[in-house]
């Protein structure tokens, strides 16, 4: 094993993902090595890994969409850890998005480890859980007072962005191309007063959907029921997982009704900006797949 100073920092490369995906499996999250490649591909100069000769010590996946930035993986390999390889990574990392004009930068963490991200200035915002659904997606059938909701092209960027930015305060154009980078599978919405009130996004993996963002404007549980029951019943009979704010008791009522259980709780959501941020107001009743899209 190098010295800590022996240790290097750069960029990664594509040659390092079967190493970077063994460190993240082993987290336990679920991730598919097929995400791994679609998080580097759209970004490959955010992420890095430190080296120990040519081992992978540990590594920091990193998204650029352009004034925001997420965060999406931190680990450090046991043997390196408490040696500050997490600290001269994510310096690298941060360092280099300030360089770009990234004003925020987004993170979740475990509880246990949000005292390591107070010295880059992140800052608690609101705690994360995490919620998941195995097959059979049984469809119910919708009661009456529940609304209809419509199919829209996944291609409909600009609707979704724009639904998306008036919801959470991201910006605008970040989605967009976020979106046009990683379309969602299904798109389902429900538009009135000539504005588009729901919307819940779903992508379909190798072993899994991811369900979300997710918004609607004051819905009743069964309103939210029926949306989520409207999308289980028309995406693939895999797993299916979602990411809640904990505040928000709707959500949860309606996640818990339609068959997800709690998989993990108190994740925090993390943010460092130049912007006001905080809480995502209760129109949204879950995030997306990345933390953002």
């Amino acid at each position: 094993m190098a010295s800590r100073s022996d240790l290097r920092v750069i960029r990664m490369r594509d040659s390092h993902l079967p190493e970077v995906f063994s460190l993240i499996d082993k987290e336990n999250w679920g991730w598919e090595f097929a995400e791994i490649q679609q998080i580097y591909r759209l970004d490959p100069g955010s992420s890095v890994v430190a080296l120990d000769g040519r081992d992978v010590a540990g590594l920091v996946t990193c998204i650029d969409f352009g004034s925001t930035a997420f965060i999406v993986h931190v680990i450090v390999r046991n043997g390196w850890r408490r040696r500050g390889v997490g600290v001269r990574m994510m310096e690298n990392v941060l360092a280099d998005l300030d360089s770009r004009g990234a004003s925020t930068v987004e993170l979740h963490a475990n509880p246990e480890a949000v005292d390591f991200y107070g010295p880059f200035s992140f800052k608690r915002l609101e705690d994360i859980s995490y919620y998941s659904k195995v097959p059979p997606h049984t469809h119910h059938r919708a009661r009456p007072d529940r609304p209809a909701y419509s199919w829209l092209s996944p291609g409909d960027t600009s609707l979704m962005s724009e639904v998306m930015s008036s919801s959470t305060g991201y910006v605008r154009d970040d989605l967009e191309r976020a979106l046009s980078c990683m379309p969602p599978g299904q798109v389902l919405a429900k538009a009135g007063d000539c504005r588009t009130s729901a919307l819940l996004l779903s992508r379909t993996g190798l072993e899994l959907n991811g369900a979300g963002p997710w918004f609607m404007d004051g819905p009743t549980k069964a309103e939210a029921e029926g949306m989520m029951q409207t999308m289980l019943s028309a995406v693939p009979a895999k797993r299916t997982d979602v990411l809640a704010p904990e505040s928000n008791e709707v959500a949860k009522a309606a996640l818990e009704s339609c068959g997800f259980s709690m998989a993990k709780a108190g994740i925090v959501r993390l943010a460092r900006s130049s912007r006001p941020t905080g809480r995502f107001p209760s129109s949204v009743l879950s995030i997306g797949h990345l933390g953002l899209i």
